[in-house]
C-alpha cells in the first residue's frame, strides 16, 4: 500500500533530499541550504525539465505579482536532486526584453530549455558546489529599468551553468499590478476531501484519530478549504466511518465531523471511497457501483446514548440504518468527477445511468476551444464542466509545491495566465486540484487565498459554472490501460462469485457488503499513482475472496462398506466461516449398484464440522462404486470441489445371512422338539417299570394308534 501522505515516487526523492541536505549543512555551504521538509510534490512547474536531476525555480521574493518599471526582488532556488554533487558555477538572471503581452508570448517564454532566446540578462552570480539532495536559495534585484510599466506580465528566468555546461533553467511570468482589468472572469475551484489509497472499505478508528488530530491529514484539508471559494468533493466513506463508530469514535474525529457539517462551502459526494468511475464503465458496468450495506460494521452497543449533531440521525438505543449513515447535507448529488484523462466514449452515458448527469472533466479529455470559453459544455448530449487547460497545470503545481520559492513561481504563473487574455466578465472558468492535494493541504489553502484576492479573476461557485451557457465540445476518448481494466474485470468476477456463494447465509449481506466496500476502496482514484502497489493489493484481495468461496466444503473420507439394502452414507461438511451456513448435499453414484434416494439439506454452525447422513439403497449386484459428493447453496451455487468416496457394495449378504439364520433356527427348534419327545418316552418307560410286580397288576397302557394290542400274560394259577 502506498504511504499515507506521500506517493512512493515522491517519497524516494524526499528521503534522498533529507539525507543529503544534512550533509550540505555540515559542509557549510554558502547561502541558505536546507533539506526539503514534508512530503514532496512534482517538480516545480513551468521550469524546464531538470538536467541530471537539478531543478531551478525563479519567483518574486514577496507575493505573486509585481509592479512593472520598478525594482523587483527575485529569489532563485536550486535543488540538486541528481546522483552526483554539483560543481561550482554561475547563475544568470534574465527578463523578457519586450515583456509578455499574451499567452503566445508566455508559451514562447517558457518553451526554451535554458535561458530563453528573448531574455535579457540583468544579473549574474557565482554559485558554490552543491551536494546531492541539497537546496540553496539566492536573492537578486532586477533593476527598475529592466521592465516596463505597461507590460501585462513580466517574464523572469534563471539559468545555471556548471563546469562549462548549462545544467538547468527555470522560468515564470508575473502579472503586472499596474495593468489590471475590471472585466474579470469567474473562476470556480474544485478540491477533493479524501484519504490516501488504502484497502479498507471502512476506515478504522486509529487512522481516523490520527488523520483528525491537530496536524492530521483530514484536519489540514478541512482547514485549507473551509470557508474558502472552493467546492469540495467529499468521499462519503469518511463521515460514514466516523458515524458507524458511534460512541466509540475518537473525540477528534467527532469534532472534525461537526466542523465538516458546519462548513459553508458547496459540497458534493464523490463515489464511495472515490472509486474510479471510468474504470467501472469501461469494465462493462451499466452504472457506477454503490455500497450494499453497513450493518456488519455497526455495534448497537455504541449507540446507547444520543449522538452529536453530525452523528447518524437515530433514536438512542437503536443502531443507525444504512440510509442514516450515508445521509449528508450535500449541495448537489448529480456530479461525476472521474480521474483525469480516463473518460472514453460511452462513459458519460453510464455515469448518467447512475444519476450523475454532469461530469467534471480534465482538459486533456476534451478537444480544446479556440480561446477562453465557459467551462460548461455539452458532449454527446451530456452535460459537463471542463477544467481550463491553461490554469490547471500551474494551479496543481502550486498546490504541490514544497518550498516558498517553488510555490511563488507556480502561483505567479497562475495569476499571469489569468491576466493574459482573460478579460470577459461573462466567462466562468473551472480549475480542479489533484486527488492527492490533501497531502499538501497547506499549499492548497495558500493557493486558494491568492486566487480569492486576485485582481484578474473573481471567485465563482461551481453552481454558477455548471449553470453557465454551455459550449459544444468534443470528447477525446482516453480509455484506461488494458492491464488495469483486466484486473478490474477479475475483481468484478470475484465479487460476483461471492454474491452467488452468499446464498448459504440467512443474511447474504454479511459477505456481500464488506466485499463491495473493499472493492470500491481498491478502485480509489489515488491508486492510479501507484500501479505496482495497486496490483499487489488486488492480488491479496482476490485471494481473500477465493478463501470465502472455498470456506464451505465436503471433507474427503476413506472408503465405506455397504452391506444393507437401505442405509445412510456419512458425509462431513466443514464451514470455515464465522456464520452458520445452509447447504444441500448431493451424492451421485458411478453405477447402478447403489441408488441415492434424495439430496439432504443441512445447517452447519460457524467454524465447525457436521456429519450428514445421505440415504442410499442397494441396486443391482455387488461391487465397487464411486460416490461423487457435491455441495450447493440453497439457490444452487456449487460449493467447494467434488469429493469422490469409494464404496464397496455387498447388499446380498443381507439375504444370505437371513437364510442361514432361518435354517439354523429351524434346526435348533426341530432338535429341541425331538429331544423333548425322547425325554418323555424315557420318563414313561421308567415309570412303567417301577409299577410292575406280583402284588399288583399295572393298568394297561393305552395302545398307540395304529399299533397292535400287546398279548396279555398267562395266569400262573392255571399252570
Amino acid at each position: 500500500m502506498p504511504a499515507e501522505s506521500t506517493p512512493p515516487r515522491r517519497l524516494r526523492r524526499l528521503l534522498a533530499l533529507l539525507s543529503a541536505g544534512a550533509a550540505a549543512v555540515a559542509l557549510g555551504l554558502a547561502g541558505a541550504v536546507a533539506p526539503i521538509d514534508g512530503p514532496t510534490g512534482p517538480s516545480a512547474a513551468l521550469a524546464a525539465e531538470p538536467v541530471g536531476g537539478v531543478l531551478v525555480s525563479v519567483a518574486p521574493a514577496g507575493g505573486t505579482s509585481v509592479a512593472g518599471g520598478a525594482p523587483i526582488d527575485v529569489v532563485v532556488e536550486i535543488v540538486n536532486g541528481g546522483d552526483s554533487a554539483l560543481a561550482a558555477g554561475t547563475l544568470s538572471i534574465g527578463v523578457a526584453a519586450s515583456g509578455i503581452d499574451d499567452t503566445a508570448d508566455l508559451d514562447a517564454w517558457t518553451a526554451d530549455v535554458g535561458l530563453p532566446a528573448s531574455a535579457r540578462t540583468v544579473s549574474e552570480r557565482t554559485t558554490d558546489a552543491l551536494p546531492v539532495g541539497a537546496v540553496t536559495t539566492l536573492r537578486f534585484t532586477v533593476p527598475a529599468g529592466a521592465t516596463a510599466a505597461g507590460d501585462p506580465a513580466i517574464g523572469l528566468a534563471a539559468s545555471l551553468e556548471s563546469g562549462g555546461t548549462d545544467v538547468a533553467a527555470g522560468t515564470t511570468a508575473v502579472a503586472n499590478t499596474l495593468v489590471a482589468d475590471d472585466d474579470r472572469p469567474g473562476l470556480a475551484l474544485v478540491s477533493p476531501l479524501t484519504v490516501p489509497a488504502n484497502e479498507g472499505g471502512i476506515l478504522p478508528a486509529d487512522r481516523l484519530a490520527s488523520w483528525t488530530g491537530p496536524t492530521g491529514l483530514l484536519t489540514r484539508q478541512l482547514e485549507a478549504v473551509s470557508g474558502a471559494g472552493v467546492a469540495v468533493g467529499i468521499d462519503p466513506r469518511i463521515p460514514l466511518s466516523i458515524r458507524a463508530l458511534g460512541s466509540s469514535a475518537p473525540e477528534s474525529a467527532v469534532a472534525w465531523l461537526e466542523a465538516l457539517a458546519e462548513m459553508p462551502n458547496e459540497v458534493f459526494p464523490l463515489a464511495y471511497a472515490d472509486a474510479d468511475l471510468a474504470a467501472q464503465s469501461q469494465a462493462g458496468l451499466d452504472a457506477p457501483l454503490e455500497p450494499i450495506g453497513f450493518a456488519d460494521s455497526v455495534d448497537p452497543a455504541d449507540f446507547a446514548e444520543p449522538q452529536g449533531p453530525a452523528g447518524a440521525t437515530t433514536a438512542p438505543g437503536e443502531a443507525p440504518t444504512d440510509a442514516e449513515l450515508l445521509d449528508w447535507d450535500f449541495t448537489r448529488t448529480d456530479l461525476a468527477w472521474p480521474a483525469d484523462d480516463t473518460v472514453a466514449a460511452g462513459d458519460l452515458d453510464r455515469f448518467a445511468a447512475g444519476g450523475l448527469t454532469t461530469a467534471i472533466l480534465a482538459p486533456g479529455n476534451v478537444e480544446p476551444t479556440g480561446g477562453a470559453a465557459n467551462a460548461a459544455a455539452t458532449i454527446d448530449g451530456r452535460g459537463a464542466v471542463v477544467a481550463d487547460r491553461r490554469l490547471q497545470e500551474p494551479l496543481r503545481v502550486a498546490a504541490a509545491a514544497q518550498t516558498d520559492a517553488e510555490w511563488r513561481s507556480a502561483a505567479s504563473r497562475l495569476i499571469a495566465e489569468l491576466a493574459l487574455g482573460r478579460d470577459d466578465a461573462s466567462t466562468t472558468l473551472v480549475a480542479t486540484f489533484d486527488r492527492s492535494a490533501g497531502a499538501d493541504a497547506d499549499r492548497v489553502g495558500e493557493t486558494i487565498a491568492v486566487l480569492d484576492a486576485s485582481s484578474w479573476s473573481r471567485p465563482a461557485t461551481l453552481a454558477e459554472a455548471v449553470g453557465a451557457p454551455p459550449v459544444p465540445r468534443t470528447l477525446v476518448s482516453l480509455p484506461e490501460e488494458a492491464q488495469r481494466l483486466g484486473n478490474v474485470d477479475r475483481m468484478l468476477g470475484a465479487e460476483l462469485a461471492v454474491e452467488e456463494f452468499s446464498d448459504v447465509l440467512d443474511d447474504p449481506t454479511l459477505l456481500t457488503a464488506p466485499t463491495r466496500r473493499d472493492l470500491l476502496a481498491l478502485l480509489a482514484v489515488e491508486w492510479l499513482d501507484a500501479p505496482t502497489e495497486w496490483t499487489e493489493a488486488v492480488g491479496r484481495w482476490l485471494i481473500d475472496q477465493r478463501a470465502i468461496t472455498d470456506s464451505v466444503s465436503a471433507v474427503p473420507t476413506s472408503s465405506v462398506l455397504v452391506v444393507a439394502s437401505e442405509t445412510g452414507i456419512p458425509i462431513t461438511v466443514e464451514n470455515d466461516l464465522p456464520y452458520p451456513v445452509n447447504v444441500v448435499v448431493t451424492v451421485d453414484p458411478s453405477n447402478g449398484r447403489l441408488l441415492v434416494e434424495d439430496t439432504v439439506e443441512a445447517t452447519v454452525e460457524g467454524e465447525s464440522r457436521r456429519t450428514v447422513q445421505v440415504p442410499v439403497a442397494a441396486g443391482v449386484g455387488s461391487g465397487e462404486v464411486t460416490l461423487e459428493v457435491s455441495l450447493a447453496s440453497p439457490g444452487g451455487t456449487p460449493l467447494g470441489s467434488i469429493v469422490r468416496i469409494p464404496a464397496n457394495v455387498h447388499a446380498d449378504w443381507e439375504g444370505v445371512g437371513a437364510t442361514v439364520l432361518a435354517v439354523l433356527a429351524v434346526v435348533v427348534f426341530g432338535a429341541g422338539i425331538l429331544r423333548t419327545i425322547l425325554r418323555r418316552r424315557r420318563e414313561r418307560a421308567a415309570t412303567a417299570g417301577a409299577q410292575s410286580g406280583p402284588e399288583s397288576q399295572p393298568e394297561a397302557e393305552p395302545a398307540p394308534e395304529h399299533e397292535p394290542e400287546p398279548a396279555r400274560p398267562e395266569d400262573p394259577t392255571h399252570g
